[in-house]
């Protein structure tokens, strides 16, 4: 079977390659089609890779010559499935007949409020877009076996859809079977390069941190590299201050912390995602963040690592996907 991954965005992406390697083990031919060229693979999915322009929002909306190209494109390719992450991707396939699989990574529409953000011509040439997200997210949820991130988000999809599944954005057993242990450890610890850029992104507003906290951050490395750094820090940190929209993020890196044996400090809505985790503490704002990490009780790092293997890994979710594409 030849499955087309269908995306707004480019490669390396870890979710998507995850998803594609679920079906690949079962020998079937995977084909990659983004809007950014495919820089590299993490994981080595995609037999074959394509790109083409989609442009700003006025174009995603009102260009038909792009929209001929994308469509061309996919029909040239003649997948026997299309799997279709997101919005702006699924776009296009609700434009076609193919079997498709909606993949929910950001939960678009309730991203609405945010684009006032823009400058005000950013914001009304946003507009036709703004009103066409809603549409096109209903229509494919009503339509399509739907995947998406979270609990929270597979609630909210089941109102509209008859069938929604949840894989977690969770590693692969590949991609942690050779963290080291270490009973070592202290201090806290950021991963993501967003933390260096010169203004934060609003859903990780990390201002003023550094006048509460003391931490570490860690970027750029390989992943296998970054989890062995991890394993000399105590505590992980996801402090983005809270937006509503983080009730439907799962952020890849509080699973990461959880694998390599850290504790995890993040925000109350956040948390809410890892619900029943005894290593997830929440903090309400800034004041009480460094009182929070100073108060952690005592976790041996060998049972957060086990508590993670049990609970965080792909592998166990890949029925999900499965099921997906039996309904597609």
């Amino acid at each position: 079977m030849r499955i087309l991954h269908l995306s707004h965005g480019g490669l390396p992406d870890i979710r998507i390659e995850r998803t594609a390697n679920t079906m690949k083990k079962d020998g079937h031919e995977l084909v990659f089609l983004g809007a950014r060229k495919a820089v590299r693979q993490s994981l080595e999915a995609f037999d074959r890779s394509y790109t083409l322009e989609l442009g700003n929002d006025l174009n995603i909306v009102f260009n038909p010559l792009m929209i001929s190209k994308w469509l061309s494109t996919i029909e040239k390719i003649s997948p026997d499935i299309v799997h279709a992450h997101d919005v702006l991707a699924v776009r296009f396939a609700l434009k076609t007949d193919y079997p498709v699989v909606y993949d929910d990574h950001e939960y678009w529409s309730q991203q609405i409020p945010y684009y006032t953000r823009k400058t005000r011509f950013q914001a009304l040439a946003s507009k036709p877009l703004i009103l066409m997200i809603p549409k096109w997210e209903s229509e494919a949820l009503r339509r399509y076996p739907t995947i998406t991130v979270s609990e929270m988000n597979a609630r909210d999809h089941r109102k509209k859809s008859a069938w929604v599944g949840v894989t977690l954005n969770v590693p692969t057993m590949s991609e942690i079977e050779k963290v080291p242990q270490n009973r070592n450890r202290s201090g806290a610890v950021y991963v993501g390069n967003d933390f260096n850029t010169p203004g934060f992104y609003f859903l990780r507003d990390m201002s003023g941190l550094r006048d509460v906290l003391t931490f570490d951050v860690i970027t750029g490395l390989p992943h296998e590299e970054m989890m062995k750094r991890l394993t000399a820090y105590r505590v992980g940190l996801t402090p983005w201050k809270p937006v509503p929209l983080h009730k439907y993020c799962g952020p890849n890196k509080n699973y990461e912390y959880l694998h390599a044996g850290l504790q995890i400090v993040t925000n109350r809505l956040i948390a809410k995602s890892l619900k029943g985790n005894p290593y997830v503490h929440p903090f309400e704002d800034y004041s009480g963040i460094a009182a929070t990490v100073e108060s952690l009780p005592s976790a041996d790092p060998d049972d957060i690592m086990d508590y993670a293997r049990e609970n965080y890994v792909w592998e166990k979710r890949e029925k999900v996907i499965h099921e997906a594409y039996k309904r597609a």
